[in-house]
Formats: C-alpha cells, sequence, structure tokens
C-alpha cells in the first residue's frame, strides 16, 4: 500500500489536473483541497475522486477555468454562478466573498448554482472559522439527488445532502460536518476500491433489501444509502429536506427530483462575524468553558476520553502530515492509470 506525504499527493494531484486544462492557480486550489482531504483522513473526498473528475471533464461536465459569475447582489448576499467549473474553485471564491460581506455588515449569506463537486464542506466552514466567522453551510447534487432512500423509502431519492458548522476555538475551531446520509458515497466507493463491505446499516440494495456489499450502490438499477438516524433515521431525513431546500431552492440550481439534469453541487453559506456581537475573547472563554464541562464528564465504558467536534479530523492531520497518507491498491492503481491516460507520469 503506498504511503505518501502531503507534498508528493499535493504535486501528484496538481500535475494531473494541469493535464486536465486547469488553469495554474486552480489547479493549486483543488490539490489542496483534495490532499487537505485524505490528510484529515476523509478519503472519500481526496485522491479518490481524480478519476471521476477526469471523467467529467473529458465528458464536458466540468470546465475548468470558467469564471464565477456574480448573479444578484446586495451588501450582505450574493447569487453566484460558478460556470461548472470545479467545485472547490467555485467554493473557495464563495466563502471568500461571504467572509468580506459579513465584515462589512455583520452577517451575510451566498448561494451558489451551477458548480461542479467542492470535496469536503467542513473546509470551507473552517476557512470562515478562522477568520473569526461563524459559518453554517450545505449542499445537495442541484437537483441529481439518486443515492439516499428517503425514511420510510426503498431506493434513492435524495443526495448525501451534506451540512457542516464551524466556529473559532480556543486552539482550533469546532468543526461540525456530516452527511444527512448514514454515510458519505465518497466512503462507500473507498470500501470497494479496497474490496472491503460496508457495516450493516448503511445500505439497501435495488430491491430495498438490507445489504454490506458497496457494489451495489454502483449497479443499475442501483441501491441506496440509508438516512443517518437508524431507529430515529426520520430525523436525518428531515435534515436533508431542508439541506435541499437551501441548497437548491434559494440558488434556483433545483431540488431533489425524478429526472435528468447535470451533476454539481448547489451550495449555501451563512456567516456570521462574531465581534459584532462579543468582543472574540469573551466569544472564546465560553467556548472554552463549554469544552471544559463537557469533558469533565467521565468517559463510559469503552471511551478513553471526549472529544470535540472536529479534533478526531485535526488529530488525524496531525498523525498523517507526521507518517504519511497510506493509499488502498485499488484507488493508487485508478490514479496511475488516469494519470498514464493523461501523459502524466508519477513516481513516489
Amino acid at each position: 500500500m503506498p504511503v505518501l506525504s502531503y507534498d508528493t499527493l499535493r504535486s501528484h494531484l496538481s500535475r494531473v489536473l494541469l493535464a486536465l486544462g486547469c488553469p495554474a492557480d486552480e489547479a493549486d486550489v483543488i490539490a489542496d483541497a483534495l490532499a487537505s482531504a485524505n490528510v484529515a483522513g476523509h478519503d472519500s473526498h481526496g485522491l479518490i475522486r481524480i478519476e471521476q473528475y477526469a471523467r467529467m471533464v473529458q465528458s464536458g461536465e466540468i470546465e475548468p477555468g470558467t469564471p464565477t459569475t456574480i448573479v444578484r447582489e446586495t451588501p450582505a448576499t450574493a447569487l453566484l454562478d460558478g460556470g461548472w467549473n470545479f467545485g472547490q474553485v467555485v467554493a473557495k471564491r464563495a466563502i471568500e466573498m461571504g467572509i468580506e460581506k459579513a465584515r462589512a455588515c455583520g452577517v451575510s449569506t451566498i448561494s451558489v448554482k451551477n458548480s461542479n463537486h467542492l470535496g469536503r464542506l467542513g473546509e470551507y466552514t473552517v476557512m470562515a472559522a478562522r477568520a473569526g466567522m461563524m459559518c453554517v453551510a450545505t449542499v445537495n447534487n442541484h437537483g441529481r439527488g439518486n443515492l439516499v432512500a428517503p425514511f420510510g423509502g426503498s431506493d434513492g431519492r435524495l443526495a448525501t445532502n451534506p451540512i457542516s458548522f464551524a466556529c473559532p476555538g480556543p486552539e482550533r475551531p469546532v468543526l461540525v460536518d456530516i452527511t444527512t446520509s448514514v454515510v458519505a458515497e465518497g466512503k462507500v466507493r473507498v470500501l470497494r476500491n479496497a474490496g472491503k463491505s460496508a457495516p450493516e446499516g448503511w445500505l439497501i440494495d435495488n430491491q430495498g433489501h438490507p445489504s454490506t456489499d458497496p457494489a451495489d450502490l454502483y449497479t443499475d438499477p442501483r441501491g441506496a444509502i440509508l438516512p443517518f438516524g437508524g431507529a430515529v433515521a426520520h430525523k436525518g431525513f428531515a435534515l436533508s429536506i431542508m439541506v435541499d431546500i437551501m441548497s437548491g431552492a434559494l440558488s434556483g440550481a433545483g431540488c431533489s427530483y425524478s429526472g435528468t439534469c447535470r451533476l454539481g453541487n448547489a451550495m449555501y453559506f451563512n456567516l456570521t462575524d462574531i465581534e459584532k456581537f462579543v468582543p472574540r475573547d469573551e466569544f472564546l472563554e465560553w467556548v472554552t468553558t463549554l469544552k471544559n464541562h463537557v469533558q469533565a464528564s467521565p468517559p463510559a465504558p469503552g471511551f478513553s476520553e471526549i472529544l470535540m467536534p472536529g479534533e478526531p479530523e485535526f488529530r488525524t492531520e496531525e498523525r498523517r502530515r507526521r507518517d504519511g497518507i497510506e493509499v488502498d491498491e485499488g484507488t493508487w492503481g485508478q490514479f496511475l492509470e488516469c494519470a498514464r491516460s493523461l501523459g502524466v507520469e508519477l513516481s513516489g
């Protein structure tokens, strides 16, 4: 199993993205985002996506280098059109605009349509948190929701519809980055590439029966992922409906429906400048008080400590930056084949 340093992985990604026709500055943005997902332990949103992105560029579904345009704008809001560029590029532009507007107005909301897959949503809420903001973000699949079964349903009708929250913390941001499905599609893809079974409770096959075979999600007709919550999956389903509306209806990109549309991510970002409400030190003091109060609970059997939201990712990042990033053989082989098809020879 290959083990790559962050810098090597990022370099490999950038070279392939350049070969796909990305401008150099945009290739760097996308490579940073993908490598950052791997280093944080979210392999589902990193290197594994390149093979998919290459196919989408070649089919015209992704249009590298296209500008992001403003459809409507007020001092505190904007609706952006991503021009079907890479979602990582569009999302970075959107969150940077949101930070600027929130600093001026106290709060801002940015809505985005016509953008492709943005990768790991939490990257952008953390970007806002490091700029002194609280941020809530959602994305849908631009109307093409067919991966997740509704509560009580037996086939895919929704996207995984993630939601993320982040704010500054005493040492590093507090981060929530979750799908409203029990798992992200990319994590099923990682298991398929590694030849492993999925845990019980993740999937149903195309007959609506429980399944542990990741391949069932990629058949025709396909199976589906379940909404999160298990016995109370109506809660994950309800959140998914609101994420679809916030991302798709507000932007005009569209909510999930039974039709053919272009695959992408419609986005919603809401940012709050903390210092427009309370001094930053006071805010951090309250977050620290909450953290200390929660972590003072005696660990339950089977647990050694209580972690704040986002801590597992930040710890994984520290370890992988030190020890390297493991890539499964299936994903590495896909990436090498993709690179060779573009005339890019890689080593290491």
